[in-house]
């Protein structure tokens, strides 16, 4: 009988096991690696999970997430958003790599308009975008020096070139 346990639990860890390696979590964008060194209190923000599903939005490949907003609402009921929810990310590709792929990804006739002066692109127009009540993906040159790497992986950091904001609806 103890044996019998023993291969039924070894059956049980093995299956839990191997479908995680068969199904990964690919829809969580994973949190830009930190330094060993890293502050405590920036530890605290791998526990925020962002996933591709929420955001609903095409995440670039390989990007890194370095910070999250949620939505802010004017009223209690949540009903209408004064600022939508916002990711960063950031990539090592250069910027031209990234506009390529947003524009493969996010089309005129789904409602998407490029302001290319910008580097922007938003579900509706200029100024939805700039008052942060429209969905919308900026894409601008990353130096190294923004706020939220701090306490990165500096092998990382100074790889990057690209940092996209992503405004949506939760």
């Amino acid at each position: 009988m103890k044996q019998n346990n023993f291969m039924i639990e070894l059956t049980l860890v093995s299956t839990i096991f191997l479908s995680c390696l068969l199904f990964p979590q690919k829809d969580i964008i994973p949190w830009i690696p930190l330094s060993v060194d890293a502050p405590a209190n920036i530890v605290e923000r791998n526990k925020i999970i962002v996933s591709s599903t929420e955001i609903n939005l095409p995440i670039y490949p390989g990007s890194y997430l370095t910070s999250y907003y949620p939505a802010i609402s004017s009223n209690e009921s949540e009903e209408t958003l004064t600022s939508l929810a916002t990711i960063f990310l950031v990539t090592a590709d250069e910027i031209d790599k990234v506009m390529q792929f947003y524009r493969g990804a996010l089309k005129v006739p789904d409602g998407w308009n490029l302001f290319e002066e910008y580097n922007v692109f938003v579900k509706g127009n200029l100024n939805d975008a700039l008052s942060r009540t429209a969905p919308g993906i900026a894409i601008r040159e990353e130096t190294g020096e923004s706020y939220d790497l701090k306490g990165a992986d500096p092998k990382i950091v100074s790889s990057l070139k690209t940092r996209i904001k992503i405004l949506y609806k939760p």
